[in-house]
C-alpha cells in the first residue's frame, strides 16, 4: 500500500510539473516595490480602489495589480516571473527580485546608437525616423562607411537650456561630464542662460570586450553618476599607512540604489571585508572570471554563498559600508566599487572593468 501511495504521489507531482512548471518551486526572493523603485527615484502611487500601483520614473510609467504576476510598461504587457504580494508582517507590496530590472530599465537610446553588424545609414535613418543627413551632419561623417560599435547620434547633440538647468544636471541627463561640456563649448564660466544650445560631445567608440560582451551595467540608468576610469590609482585606508592599489572602478549613486547582477553565477563570497565593507563576489557562468560588488549597505533576499544568481537579478543595495571592523559606514560617499578578477591562477589577477562597463552601459 505505501509503494502505491507514493507512486501516486509521484504520478501527481509530475503531472503539477508538467502543465504548472512552477507550482513545485517556491516563491521568487521579493523585495519592498515602493521601497526599491523609490530608490530609483520614481513616483510610486497605489489606488486602493483598484488595488493598482503605480510607478512613474522619466519616460517609464508602471502599473501593477495586488495578486497578479502581469505588469504594463508604458502600456505593454510584462509577465513575471511570480505575483506582487503583501508582506504580512508590514502590508507592502513585493515584487519579485528578478522582476525589477527589465521593468525599471529604460530601453530606449537616449543618446547614441551603437552600431551593428549588418547596419547602414538607411537602415537606421529608418529605425529611428531620421535621414541619413541628419545622422552624417549630427556625427560629422564625411561619407555613408560606418562600422560595429561605432556609436551615432539619432537625435539633435544639441542641448537647449531650461529655466533651473545647471551643467551638473544636463552632463547626467546627457551621459556627459561637466567637464566634457565644458571644453566642448569654450565655456568660460558655469552660468547658463535660457535658451543657449550646447554641444553634448560624443563618446568614443567602444569596441565590445573578447568575453561577457553580453552582460550588463549593473545600476539602472540616470541612477548613478557619470564614472571615470579610476582604476589603478592610488588609495589609504589609514593615515600614515603605504597607498594601495584601486582595483575596480566606483560608481557614485545614493545609499539604497538597487544593484543588478551583471551575469549569470554562482555567489562564491558574501559577507564583510575590511576594505570592501559588505561585498559579493559572483562567478560569471562558467567561465575564469569572478565579478565584484562592494561597500554595499544591505543584500537583497535570496544571496547566500554557492547561490545561483541570474544576470538583471536584484542582489544588494549601494552604499558605504567599509574600512573598519564589521558595521563601519560613512567613512566615504556612497558608491558600488566595482572590479573584476581572472580566477584561473591561486593569486587572482585585477582586471580593469572599465571598458566593460563602458560597453555594458550602452546595452
Amino acid at each position: 500500500m505505501k509503494i502505491k501511495q507514493l507512486l501516486s504521489i509521484s504520478f501527481v507531482i509530475s503531472l503539477l510539473m508538467t502543465f504548472y512548471p512552477h507550482a513545485a518551486f517556491a516563491q521568487s526572493p521579493t523585495v519592498n516595490l515602493r521601497q526599491v523603485f523609490e530608490a530609483l527615484q520614481s513616483t510610486v502611487r497605489f489606488d486602493a480602489t483598484n488595488k493598482i500601483i503605480t510607478a512613474k520614473r522619466g519616460e517609464v510609467e508602471l502599473a501593477f495589480e495586488i495578486g497578479s504576476n502581469v505588469a504594463r510598461k508604458n502600456g505593454v504587457t510584462v509577465i513575471m516571473d511570480s505575483p506582487i504580494t503583501i508582506d504580512s508582517t508590514n502590508k507592502q507590496a513585493q515584487i519579485s527580485v528578478y522582476a525589477v530590472y527589465p521593468l525599471a530599465k529604460d530601453y530606449r537610446r537616449e543618446r547614441q546608437y551603437i552600431v551593428q553588424a549588418g547596419d547602414s545609414l538607411w537602415l537606421i535613418a529608418q529605425k529611428y525616423r531620421t535621414t541619413i543627413d541628419l545622422i552624417k551632419q549630427w556625427n560629422n561623417l564625411s561619407s555613408d562607411v560606418i562600422y560595429p560599435a561605432q556609436h551615432l547620434y539619432t537625435v539633435d547633440p544639441y542641448h537647449v537650456v531650461q529655466s533651473g538647468e545647471t551643467l551638473y544636471g544636463i552632463a547626467i541627463k546627457r551621459q556627459s561630464t561637466v567637464d566634457e561640456i565644458i571644453a566642448a563649448n569654450n565655456l568660460k564660466s558655469l552660468q547658463l542662460s535660457i535658451g543657449q544650445r550646447l554641444f553634448i560631445p560624443p563618446e568614443s567608440s567602444i569596441p565590445p570586450p573578447a568575453q561577457l560582451a553580453d552582460g550588463l551595467f549593473p545600476l539602472i540608468d540616470r541612477s548613478y553618476v557619470p564614472f571615470t576610469n579610476d582604476y589603478g590609482t592610488e588609495r589609504l585606508f589609514n593615515a600614515g599607512a603605504a597607498p594601495r592599489v584601486h582595483e575596480g572602478i566606483d560608481i557614485f549613486a545614493s545609499t539604497w540604489v538597487p544593484i543588478f547582477a551583471s551575469y549569470d553565477g554562482k555567489v562564491l563570497r558574501k559577507g564583510w571585508s575590511t576594505l570592501g565593507g559588505n561585498r559579493l563576489t559572483i562567478r560569471a557562468g562558467e567561465q575564469k572570471i569572478a565579478l565584484y560588488y562592494a561597500h554595499l549597505v544591505a543584500y537583497a533576499p535570496g544571496i547566500a554563498e554557492g547561490a545561483i544568481v541570474k544576470k538583471g537579478q536584484l542582489i544588494g543595495y549601494v552604499g558605504s559600508s567599509g574600512y573598519g571592523p564589521e558595521g563601519t559606514s560613512g567613512k566615504f560617499v556612497p558608491h558600488l566599487h566595482f572590479g573584476m578578477y581572472d580566477t584561473s591562477t591561486s593569486t587572482w589577477t585585477p582586471i580593469n572593468p572599465f571598458t566593460y562597463l563602458k560597453w555594458w552601459e550602452n546595452q
